[in-house]
C-alpha cells in the first residue's frame, strides 16, 4: 500500500510537470500532496511497526524489567560513602 501511494504520488506529480492545463496541473499537484503525505504516514507507521515491542508481556517478562528499572538497595547493615571533602 505504501509503495502504491508513492507512485501515485510521483505519477501525480509528472501529471502536474507534463500538462499544460491549469486543471490537470491542480489536479496533479493535488493528488501528488494527498498521496505523498499518505505514503510518508504509511512509511512511518511501518517503521514504528517493525521497532516496537508486543503489546503484552509474560510475568517473568515484567519482573526483569521491573529489576532493570529499580536501582540495587544496600545491604542493611552497610553505611554510605563518606562525602569527599
Amino acid at each position: 500500500m505504501r509503495w502504491t501511494l508513492a507512485t501515485i504520488a510521483l505519477l501525480g506529480f509528472t501529471i502536474a510537470f507534463a500538462s499544460h492545463s491549469a486543471g490537470l496541473v491542480a489536479f496533479g499537484v493535488f493528488v501528488g500532496l494527498v498521496c505523498g503525505i499518505g505514503a510518508a504516514l504509511a512509511f512511518v507507521d511501518a517503521q514504528i511497526r517493525a521497532s516496537s515491542r508486543p503489546e503484552h508481556m509474560t510475568q517473568g517478562q515484567l519482573d526483569a524489567l521491573k529489576a532493570t528499572l529499580r536501582p540495587p538497595s544496600p545491604a542493611p547493615n552497610q553505611l554510605p560513602p563518606p562525602n569527599p571533602s
